[in-house]
């Protein structure tokens, strides 16, 4: 197998550390952990906005198929496309298949064709194949027919968008599993201080982590101001 990816797996990107708005209940994780855990094929497409936790999703289930005994991998097609196709070759015979930003491959009719084919070879192998996206499905622009046809296969989950009070508690949640403490004073002085993409923010967090140990202090206000120069 090739599966020479640039992929990093985050240990602290879980289920258990995915904040959802409090008014919506965790329906979909379990969902996904089912059709992870299925032994037939399953087709997955997640959408959702940029800071709404697509990667942090999908690399969720590669950590879930791991704990099942399961083999899976992350594929970031927005750090591959330049690429060969060939990159993926192999690819068919892992068992969970995370197909992070289906939509940077649009009009790539190599990539389009590979992907399909993925899709097809996944399928005769009961594995189980997930892709995110900013928009629904029927809304990408995917120039092979079948490829589309197949996105709408899926079963279709919508991620809902953080308000600002979610991204706080899930700026705080998130240092918790990096092993420090995050107060809400902080968080929320992150949040009105650097821009609110969330990936932005977990950028934000490590470097806080790392400074935090290094330094031997604690993630104030000021330790903020002055790590982050802000």
């Amino acid at each position: 197998m090739q599966l020479l990816l640039p992929v990093t797996i985050n240990s602290s990107q879980t289920f258990s550390s995915f904040v959802t708005p409090k008014n919506v209940q965790n329906v979909m994780t379990n969902e996904i952990s089912r059709a992870i855990e299925s032994d037939s094929f399953v087709a997955l497409y997640l959408a959702g906005s940029d800071s709404s936790g697509k990667t942090h999703l999908l690399t969720s289930c590669c950590h879930h198929a791991n704990e099942v005994g399961k083999s899976s991998m992350l594929l970031p097609l927005e750090q591959v496309v330049d690429s060969s196709p060939d990159l993926i070759l192999g690819l068919e015979n892992v068992e969970v298949v995370c197909v992070d930003n289906i939509e940077a491959i649009s009009n790539n009719l190599e990539w389009e064709t590979a992907i399909f084919n993925l899709f097809n070879a996944l399928q005769q192998n009961n594995a189980t194949i997930i892709f995110t996206a900013s928009d629904l499905p029927t809304k990408t622009q995917i120039s092979l027919p079948d490829l589309a046809s197949r996105l709408q296969w899926g079963t279709l989950f919508q991620i809902p968008t953080l308000l600002e009070q979610d991204k706080s508690r899930a700026l705080v949640q998130h240092a918790h599993y990096m092993g420090f403490e995050l107060t809400e004073e902080v968080a929320k002085f992150m949040l009105n201080r650097l821009p609110r993409k969330m990936s932005f923010l977990m950028q934000a967090l490590n470097t806080l982590a790392k400074q935090s140990i290094e330094k031997q202090r604690k993630v104030t206000v000021p330790f903020v101001k002055d790590i982050l120069e802000i």
